[in-house]
């Protein structure tokens, strides 16, 4: 996906925004299924742009996929919620 006609949407969004902290915001609010499947994608974006957070990011939120979580559901690591709560913050949509 490669090919600027093939590019997804948000990943054209990612490489055209004006910031760093406006595609801190696309990345979260991307879809878990299409991050999944297109996250080679959305890597090659961040290493293109040097956005070294949104790749730091991205793997974060791949290691949540594959975390243990406790008896509630719950990720047992709050270091998760923490990294995220920091990239929120970073692209200026802490709650």
């Amino acid at each position: 996906m490669t090919d600027a006609n093939q590019m997804l949407p948000i990943i054209r969004q990612m490489l055209d925004a004006e910031s760093d902290e406006a595609r801190a915001r696309i990345l979260l609010v991307v879809s878990d299924v299409v991050l999944m499947r297109h996250r080679e994608v959305f890597e090659q974006a961040c290493r293109r742009i040097g956005f070294d957070l949104g790749e730091q990011f991205i793997a974060v939120r791949r290691a949540e996929w594959h975390a243990v979580r406790g008896a509630d559901g719950a990720l047992r690591n709050a270091l998760f919620a923490e990294f995220r709560a920091a990239f929120a913050e970073f692209a200026g949509v802490a709650p």
